[in-house]
């Protein structure tokens, strides 16, 4: 063995250079004879493992729930404006007329006229006569002549029903009849009323004499035509 200090050889069993005292160590040496390791002492035997338990999720802890806040009710008004669309067309206007009361049943009116119109007709024509002499009297006179078959026979008063569109919308009113213009009727009393009615009234009331009562139809046909006889009044 050599020493690293001073190069001196030494054998090699030597712990101590010779030549300067140095510490020499020892080569590595392989020794095949070497003892085996030893092998570590068999432990004891080894116990099965349990077999595993099956996996159960833990239960959620319960949670408080939180209370429904109270139900608030508000209103609250909105306008929404549609938008603008092509006028749809105006539907056709739909009429309905109610229909005019006849008036008392023919029984009635045959009653009255026997009981009460006979005789009061009779007083309401001669005072309506006295009245067309009279020539101041004369609107009256007339105006009761035209009133005669409500006197006698409660003949009712009819009246017209005008229908008139005006802007799309339908206006309905009733009123009387629409009358010919009142110089022409003047002018007719003047010429053929005055006489005319006189004589139609007369022949009505010998209708009733003649045929003792079974000519009431056309007596009361005959008083009710009495207006339009008189002044051409339309009923």
């Amino acid at each position: 063995m050599q020493c690293p200090q001073c190069d001196q050889r030494n054998v090699n069993e030597a712990r101590f250079c010779t030549g300067c005292g140095a510490a020499l160590s020892a080569p590595a040496t392989t020794n095949l004879s070497a003892t085996p390791p030893s092998r570590p002492a068999p432990s004891a035997p080894i116990q099965p493992a349990a077999p595993p338990m099956p996996y159960t999720p833990p239960a959620p802890a319960p949670s408080a729930l939180p209370m429904p806040a109270p139900a608030i009710h508000q209103t609250i008004n909105v306008n929404v404006q549609a938008p603008a669309a092509a006028p749809a067309p105006a539907p056709s206007p739909v009429i309905v007329l109610n229909q005019q009361l006849a008036g008392p049943g023919c029984l009635v009116r045959g009653l009255y006229f026997i009981f009460i119109g006979i005789w009061f007709g009779a007083f309401w024509t001669g005072l309506a006569w006295f009245l067309l002499v009279t020539i101041i009297g004369l609107p009256l006179g007339i105006l009761m002549l035209n009133r005669l078959p409500q006197v006698m026979t409660l003949q009712p008063i009819r009246n017209q029903t005008h229908v008139q569109t005006s802007g799309g919308v339908v206006v309905i009113s009733q009123g009387k009849m629409a009358q010919h213009p009142f110089a022409l009727r003047a002018i007719y009393f003047l010429l053929v009323g005055w006489w005319f009615s006189g004589l139609w009234l007369s022949i009505a009331w010998s209708v009733i004499g003649i045929s003792f009562g079974l000519g009431l139809p056309l007596a009361f046909w005959m008083f009710n035509r009495t207006p339009a006889i008189v002044t051409l009044e339309r009923q």
